[in-house]
């Protein structure tokens, strides 16, 4: 292996083969010119470039020419370009020294120097003079930023928002708008039951003459207290001078036409049922106008919580359904309609899948019409 690696290097070195034909020498790559070296240096044959050559490890290290000129000498301060490109002068700056009678700048407290110019003593000057200035500004004007922090409070305001005023309860606005049109006779119309599981579904209709108004009348739906809208309704019922009318339309007539119609028909009717006779305007509350009445009534969104006639409308329809929803919870107690008032809550659902339907409920309402009645007879 020795002999056949020194046979190779022999003819690599010379760039000779046997035959003495010169031949172009490929350059070795970098693991193989340190197998060169190492093999040589392990021959005792002499090495060039590699650290086992002797005259490598003996040679003494180079020491830096003063006289040396490199592109850091340029940006030293003092050193004059001109005369190191012509090999004149030192490389190394004077040194700056300070005079014994140092005398001080106008406005400063720059010593003079000795080696500096007038030019760089009037900018070092100026530049001293440009930061007192700026101190002395932003201590008696505040910059933008620092303005803008002095605007923010001290401490913010963790608080819970102010909550907004309430809205005025509902107004006559409506019923003496028309009647300074020339209708006398202006009622408020509204229904209550549209969504229960069972029970009936009622619309009322009320007038209220001028300067006829019950104090605490509001949307019913806005009244949580039972015994606050038993209160009112007495009110209403006792005063001769309000006239009052409702129409049931029960859940066998809801099963029959559907609820929408039902509702429709029930606000018409209570309408026709006024004691004073027909009504020469109707205000209804919802988006939709009963048939018959498209001539003489207008629908008002939200109408309970905006017209005095229409609330109070409300209350009487509320408060006559939840009567007899009581009354049929004392033929049907395991329902609990006293409660819940036949709505879809989730001990009704309970009882209806324990118990079935009974006769009061929706057999068209859901989730009614999908049981599999057969098992409850």
């Amino acid at each position: 292996g020795r002999l056949s690696s020194v046979i190779l290097l022999r003819h690599t070195t010379h760039n000779t083969f046997t035959s003495s034909k010169r031949v172009p020498f490929a350059p070795l790559s970098g693991f193989h010119r340190r197998h060169h070296q190492n093999t040589r240096a392990f021959l005792g044959l002499r090495v060039k470039n590699s650290c086992f050559s002797t005259s490598a490890m003996n040679k003494k290290p180079i020491k830096p020419d003063p006289k040396q000129r490199g592109m850091g000498m340029f940006l030293q301060r003092g050193v004059n370009i001109a005369t190191q490109a012509k090999g004149e002068g030192t490389t190394t700056p004077p040194k700056k020294t300070i005079s014994a009678e140092t005398t001080t700048l106008k406005g400063s407290s720059l010593p003079r120097i000795e080696g500096e110019d007038k030019e760089d003593q009037e900018g070092a000057q100026k530049r001293t003079k440009n930061k007192t200035s700026k101190k002395e500004t932003t201590k008696t004007t505040p910059s933008r930023q620092s303005a803008r922090k002095r605007e923010k409070p001290e401490k913010l305001d963790v608080s819970s928002p102010k909550k907004k005023p309430k809205a005025a309860g509902p107004t006559k606005y409506h019923e003496n708008s028309r009647r300074e049109k020339g209708y006398k006779r202006v009622c408020g119309v509204d229904e209550a039951g549209r969504g229960p599981l069972a029970g009936p579904v009622i619309a009322a209709a009320c007038i209220l003459p001028e300067g006829v108004q019950i104090e605490g009348v509001d949307d019913s739906k806005k009244i949580n207290s039972e015994e606050e809208r038993e209160l009112l309704y007495e009110a209403i019922m006792e005063d001769k001078r309000i006239e009052t009318a409702y129409w049931i339309c029960d859940e066998k007539r809801i099963d029959q036409i559907n609820i929408l119609e039902a509702t429709m028909e029930c606000m018409r009717k209570s309408t026709e049922m006024l004691p004073g006779g027909p009504v020469d305007w109707a205000l209804i509350d919802g988006n939709k106008i009963p048939k018959g009445l498209e001539d003489k009534a207008e629908a008002i969104v939200k109408g309970d919580a905006k017209s005095q006639c229409i609330a109070t409308a409300s209350i009487v329809a509320k408060v006559t359904r939840d009567r007899m929803m009581r009354e049929i919870d004392t033929k049907y107690p395991q329902y609990g309609f006293k409660d819940h008032k036949g709505y879809g809550t989730k001990a009704h659902c309970q009882a209806i899948e324990k118990y079935g339907p009974c006769e009061y409920h929706r057999m068209t309402f859901a989730p009614i019409k999908y049981m599999d009645l057969s098992k409850y007879e």
